[in-house]
C-alpha cells in the first residue's frame, strides 16, 4: 500500500470549503461545518489539510470544559497556557489577530453542550476574523442547530461528508493500491463497504495479499470472493 493521502470527491469539496472560509468577502461570517458519519475520513483530512496550509487543527476531547479547550488552543498556537480561563481567551484572541489562520476544531459534538465553548469560538472568529471550521458527527448540524446566532454564521459553509461513490473507490484505489483491480473488484469493494474508508483500505490491504500470495498480476472480485468463502 501506497503511503500517502489519497484524494477523493469529499476531500476536494473540503479543501474548496477551506478556501471559501478563508477568502469570503469582509462581513461574512467565519464559521464553517464538515459533517458526516464515521469512517469518511473527516479527521484525517482536517489534518492533511492543516499540514498542507499552516492551519491550526484541534481535537476537542471527551473531557473537555471551557478552560482546557482554550489550554489546548493555547498550546497548538504555540504559546505557554496562562492559568485563568480570560487570560487564555485573550492569548488566543492576540496570537490569531497578529497570525491570522483558519482553526480547525474535530469532534465538535463533544463541545455541542457547552454554550460557553460555542459562544467563544464565535467571538474568536467576530473579534478576530480568522475562519473556524468545526468537523462533526452527521448529528452536529443539528445539535448546533439550536444556537441560532451560530447556526446563522455557518449555514452558508456546510458540508456534509458521504460514502464514497464507485468512481470514487476506482480514483482511491488507483492512488495507494500497489497492485492493479478491475472494475469487478471495484465493484465488489465498494458493495462490501458501502463507501466507508477505514473498510476499503482494508479491502485494499486485502487485495494485495491475495494478489502477491498468488501471484496475480490483477485483482478481480472473484479473488476476494474465494477469498472471503
Amino acid at each position: 500500500m501506497r503511503n500517502l493521502f489519497a484524494d477523493t470527491s469529499n476531500t476536494e469539496a473540503f479543501s474548496d470549503l477551506c478556501y471559501s472560509l478563508e477568502h469570503r468577502d469582509q462581513g461574512t461570517p467565519g464559521l464553517g461545518l464538515v459533517h458526516g458519519d464515521p469512517g469518511l475520513g473527516k479527521t484525517r483530512t482536517g489534518i492533511r489539510e492543516a499540514d498542507k496550509t499552516g492551519a491550526v487543527f484541534i481535537r476537542a476531547l471527551a473531557s473537555a470544559t471551557l478552560r482546557s479547550f482554550l489550554e489546548d488552543l493555547v498550546i497548538e498556537l504555540n504559546q505557554e497556557p496562562m492559568f485563568r480561563t480570560s487570560d487564555l481567551y485573550r492569548q488566543a484572541e492576540r496570537e490569531l489577530s497578529m497570525n491570522p489562520r483558519l482553526v480547525i476544531v474535530d469532534e465538535i459534538d463533544r463541545l455541542a453542550s457547552s454554550w460557553q465553548t460555542i459562544e467563544v469560538l464565535r467571538d474568536l472568529t467576530d473579534q478576530t476574523g480568522i475562519p473556524i471550521l468545526m468537523i462533526g458527527m452527521d448529528t452536529s448540524e443539528r445539535k448546533l442547530a439550536r444556537f441560532r446566532h451560530i447556526f446563522y454564521r455557518m449555514k452558508s459553509h456546510i458540508l456534509r461528508f458521504t460514502p464514497l461513490s464507485e468512481p470514487d473507490v476506482r480514483r482511491f484505489s488507483d492512488q495507494i493500491c500497489e497492485i492493479p483491480l478491475d472494475d469487478s473488484a471495484i465493484h465488489e469493494i465498494h458493495q462490501v463497504t458501502g463507501g466507508r474508508i477505514g473498510d476499503i483500505i482494508s479491502e485494499l490491504y486485502k487485495a494485495e495479499r491475495i494478489a502477491r500470495a498468488n501471484e496475480y498480476a490483477t485483482i478481480e472480485a472473484k479473488h476476494l470472493i474465494r477469498r472471503a468463502a
